[in-house]
């Protein structure tokens, strides 16, 4: 598995405050499945304006680590970018990591309690930058909870959407949980990643949020869509979004999810 999204680089962000963190981390990956995972440490306009230099530092520092210890892990450069109306030009003055330092998909994140009103004028700048936008765990924006038809006007004007295994599992609450699997049910996600931030409830888990789906969606939303991500390669996300019936896209993944269960157990 590919895991787009973790704070697992150490003292550098909310995540992992120290190597022996960082390690266990790893270590639960890998037990996991995970065998690649992109570093996504947040950048926050004018607040934590992290330089690349130092991610990809940070990098390189837990990748000797980890072949020293025998951990089958590879970590990987990126940034979890809080949505601003800068985002178009920091990326144009190559400020802002994207994810394997590819130059093709950038990780935003919404505010948890809203939705800005520039918010699909700014992803749509991005995208006129050849820069495919990944919208970080919206199950737990207020507004989308709300309403879930606000992350389809995303997905319309092609914003890929990451759901956490986490919120699955329910260590954000019911509300996110539920949510995470209306997106899911309604054919709206198209990566499932960890977000992880220690080695305990916010461990770099999986196994569990997966089991609930079919075999296909399973590997569609951990392995086949990252790889494409890790690749620079194009994800397919139809215009009129998953609910339109003539795509044929959507009939394949309505019968991706059609085995999808609800998660009972928590991760605690």
């Amino acid at each position: 598995m590919i895991d787009l999204h973790a704070h697992i680089l150490p003292g550098i962000d909310d995540g992992s405050p120290d190597l022996d963190t960082s390690l266990k981390m790893a270590e639960i990956a890998a037990s996991e499945g995970i065998r690649k995972m992109v570093a996504t440490p947040h950048f926050i306009t004018k607040e934590r304006e992290l330089e690349r230099e130092l991610i990809l530092e940070k990098v390189k520092e837990l990748n000797d680590l980890f072949r020293e210890k025998g951990i089958d892990l590879e970590v990987y450069p990126g940034q979890e970018v809080f949505l601003s109306p800068e985002i178009p030009e920091l990326l144009d003055e190559g400020k802002l990591l994207t994810l394997f330092d590819g130059g093709k998909y950038l990780l935003v994140e919404l505010p948890m309690m809203s939705i800005p009103p520039y918010s699909l004028n700014i992803i749509h700048s991005v995208h006129l930058r050849g820069v495919k936008v990944i919208l970080a765990h919206p199950e737990r924006n207020r507004e989308i909870i709300a309403d879930i038809k606000k992350l389809c006007e995303f997905v319309r004007i092609g914003t890929l959407v990451q759901v956490n295994s986490l919120s699955l599992m329910g260590v954000f609450g019911r509300e996110s949980m539920r949510t995470a699997e209306k997106i899911l049910k309604e054919g709206l996600a198209h990566i499932i990643a960890t977000d992880c931030h220690t080695a305990r409830s916010r461990a770099p888990r999986m196994k569990k949020a997966l089991a609930a789906l079919s075999e296909k969606a399973a590997s569609l939303l951990s392995v086949e869509n990252p790889r494409l991500v890790m690749e620079g390669k194009q994800i397919e996300v139809p215009f009129a979004g998953y609910k339109a019936g003539h795509l044929g896209i959507a009939k394949k993944l309505a019968l991706f999810f059609s085995g999808f269960k609800v998660v009972k157990e928590r991760e605690v």
